[in-house]
């Protein structure tokens, strides 16, 4: 036996208990309460208890069945915990939590996209802010010439992740220095991301990717998921990198338990976020 105080009371039920909800109807009957007392602490009348008036009102119906004796406690057994309980089964699931990372990672990637933007094109050299890569001896500064004629989608959005304070997926080259990992290595690094399984579940500032049937030069691409309605990734182009505007990269797909991954089109999609600062 458990007591249950009003704050207690209040934090399990704030996403709100949905009075339309069927099972909850037949709980709170069997409990022996009626709906219809039930319905009166809705006091906007949404079909939704939620805030600090209504929640209150529904400890007062719970409480009703309660002999503790205190009017600010009651114990989760007999009537009164059949009800709590019920109530608890009905609370409308929340908005998906956002990364850790989430804010940054979309501030720094629409950012540099607006400062740097032409530089990630294909034919073109951007400054990046890691330290450790080939050749930036000033970081932020130094134009990365061995970028020239490369794409550029894993070199943005590991800019964007440097910038926001964000560790990134790097491999070693024969001098010691580091590159950004290729796109497709990034889901590999469960180090440094967790995946995303529920497209319900995505977030701004999570990292989206799509490897392509096939290997050699790109074979997978890579961006920052900044808005999701509408729905849109900023990331590296062939001309520059930009904002836009799309589907959902996981549309249309179908889940794959075994690769945490999405099949879509014939392609694998990969939804990361970011989990461990610099």
């Amino acid at each position: 036996m458990s007591k249950v105080d009003r704050n207690s009371f209040s934090r399990s039920l704030a996403g709100g208990v949905n009075l339309r909800d069927g099972k909850l109807v037949e709980k709170v009957d069997r409990a022996g309460l009626s709906m219809e007392k039930v319905r009166s602490a809705d006091l906007n009348g949404d079909g939704v208890l939620k805030g600090s008036a209504e929640l209150a009102r529904a400890f007062q119906l719970v409480d009703g069945f309660d002999s503790n004796g205190s009017g600010d406690s009651f114990e989760r057994a007999g009537q009164a915990g059949a009800v709590y309980d019920a109530f608890v089964g009905s609370v409308m699931p929340g908005e998906p939590s956002r990364g850790r990372f989430a804010d940054q990672i979309v501030s720094a990637a629409l950012d540099r996209a607006a400062r740097h933007g032409p530089s990630y094109g294909k034919p073109n050299v951007p400054v990046s802010p890691h330290p450790m890569l080939t050749s930036n001896r000033q970081p932020g500064v130094t134009p990365l010439n061995w970028l020239k004629d490369h794409w550029k989608c894993n070199q943005f959005v590991g800019d964007a992740l440097t910038q926001a304070g964000v560790q990134t997926p790097l491999y070693k080259m024969r001098d010691g220095s580091y590159h950004y990992a290729p796109a497709e290595k990034w889901p590999t690094f469960t180090n440094l991301f967790d995946r995303v399984t529920d497209p319900a579940k995505m977030q701004v500032g999570d990292i989206v990717v799509r490897d392509y049937p096939g290997s050699g030069d790109a074979t997978a691409h890579i961006e920052v998921v900044t808005s999701l309605q509408p729905f849109k990734t900023t990331g590296a182009h062939m001309d520059a990198a930009y904002e836009q505007q799309g589907e959902n990269w996981t549309s249309g797909g179908t889940y794959n338990p075994s690769a945490r991954a999405f099949d879509v089109g014939g392609n694998t999609v990969y939804v990361l976020r970011p989990k461990v600062a610099r």
